[in-house]
């Protein structure tokens, strides 16, 4: 009977044997209640040494909180624990078993899953309902592995990418990511410039002159940042934000074109409607293909349906021209076009304008986007994967609870990637 309970909750203590199996009512709650014993076997005394000298002396019983085999079902052991008392220097031994950490009444096992659990979008008290502990005991177990809370503080990666997100309490965050593994270096509780200088101050001159790229958006603060902690670093503003700022720039012309045509004249109906064709790349778009486009009442191609729009206006036709320009010297790295666009006069409406400005002034971080294939996509993608942990959880108010969830969830992401299996060529 031992050896079946024991196999049925995956315990592997030798000195822990079972010996009934019965059925209480906790709180309403019909529970399964498992009752063993631990032995205790000395040779010697560790206090006096003699041997031969013991007697026993009872059991002590605790009530430990075990994984439920049946969900409507809880699941408790109830462990007598053999005591033995010496009789020459009266000193006393209690058993021990490696189902449950010392003074605790939840077991091992319990805890782990709640790890577990908590490398998934879950809420800790959606944890804490499926455990069968209480959301206080998943908060206490996430500040007691302190493993969770630290981040590497002596060495710096290669490559980084910095940005910032909103944090606990509306706060935004200072966030360092490893741009070569996608691993979270470090967060900061606010991005405030003190704290900022405070950690790039605790690394030699030497760590730092290691750093050979920093990826960034187009925040002048970061720049000056990276300028004076990173000597050797070569700036890369991410590429997202200079198509994003080119698209806007569109926007905001397209829609001043389009207000100036009456609501119900073909021309509003041909930049109002299908924007997004506008935004795709030239080459994305089919010239061959005709489709009923009901708001011209006409059959057009994607191509022909663009066209339109853009001869309605020679400033709107040269903004397209722009995008689609430095979209294309983007994802060609041809830094020869790229610069060629932003140097050349054009005759675009004030947005694009302000574009150009701000990417001539930060024509350095533009030059390396296109050389350097690094990016602050990663940083991105982790920021996206920290507001689903905010969403689920409605919010923190504890910082730390915050930093070990962010870390549980990129762990368990690593280990679901080490688990997929890895396909097979094709065959030829």
């Amino acid at each position: 009977m031992t050896d079946y309970i024991k196999n049925i909750l995956q315990i592997k203590d030798p000195n822990l044997h079972f010996t009934d199996v019965i059925f209480e009512n906790n709180d309403g709650w019909e529970t399964q209640v498992f009752i063993g014993t631990v032995s205790l076997k000395l040779d010697r005394c560790p206090h006096c040494g003699f041997a031969d000298t013991f007697i026993k002396n009872g059991h002590s019983y605790q009530t430990i909180k075990y994984l439920s085999i049946n969900e409507s079902c809880p699941t408790m052991l109830r462990i007598g624990k053999q005591r033995l008392r010496c009789k020459n220097c009266q000193d006393s031994f209690m058993a021990k078993t490696n189902v449950v950490d010392k003074y605790c009444s939840i077991a091992k096992a319990v805890k782990h899953k709640a790890l577990t659990m908590l490398e998934s979008n879950v809420s800790q008290k959606d944890v804490s309902k499926f455990t069968g502990v209480s959301p206080s005991t998943i908060g206490r177990l996430l500040d007691s592995d302190q493993a969770l809370l630290r981040f590497n503080s002596r060495t710096l990666p290669t490559n980084i990418a910095i940005d910032e997100f909103r944090g606990p309490q509306g706060k935004y965050c200072f966030i360092i990511v490893d741009n070569d593994t996608s691993q979270i270096y470090q967060i900061l509780p606010d991005r405030l410039k003190s704290s900022i200088t405070h950690y790039f101050d605790r690394f030699s001159l030497k760590e730092r002159k290691r750093v050979k790229s920093v990826s960034t958006d187009l925040n002048s603060y970061y720049q000056g940042l990276v300028r004076r902690y990173f000597p050797n670093a070569k700036l890369v503003v991410d590429r997202f934000h200079i198509v994003s700022m080119l698209t806007r720039a569109f926007n905001q012309v397209r829609v001043a074109v389009m207000k100036q045509f009456d609501p119900n004249t073909r021309e509003y109906r041909a930049l109002k409607n299908s924007w997004r064709l506008y935004l795709l790349k030239s080459t994305s778009l089919n010239y061959t293909k005709e489709y009923y486009d009901r708001h011209l009442r006409q059959k057009v191609t994607m191509a022909e349906r663009v066209g339109i729009g853009l001869d309605l206006d020679p400033q709107l036709a040269a903004g397209y021209e722009l995008l689609q320009g430095a979209m294309t010297a983007l994802e060609e790295h041809d830094v020869d076009q790229l610069m060629d666009l932003l140097f050349t006069k054009w005759d675009v409406p004030a947005p694009f304008q302000t574009v150009l400005k701000t990417l001539r002034k930060n024509s350095e971080g533009v030059f390396n986007a296109t050389v350097l294939p690094y990016s602050n996509g990663r940083v991105e993608g982790i920021n996206r994967m920290i507001k689903l942990i905010q969403r689920t959880a409605y919010g923190f108010t504890n910082f730390g609870h915050f930093i070990a969830r962010i870390r549980l969830h990129q762990m368990g992401t690593e280990a679901e990637k080490r688990r997929r299996p890895v396909q097979a060529p094709a065959a030829a």
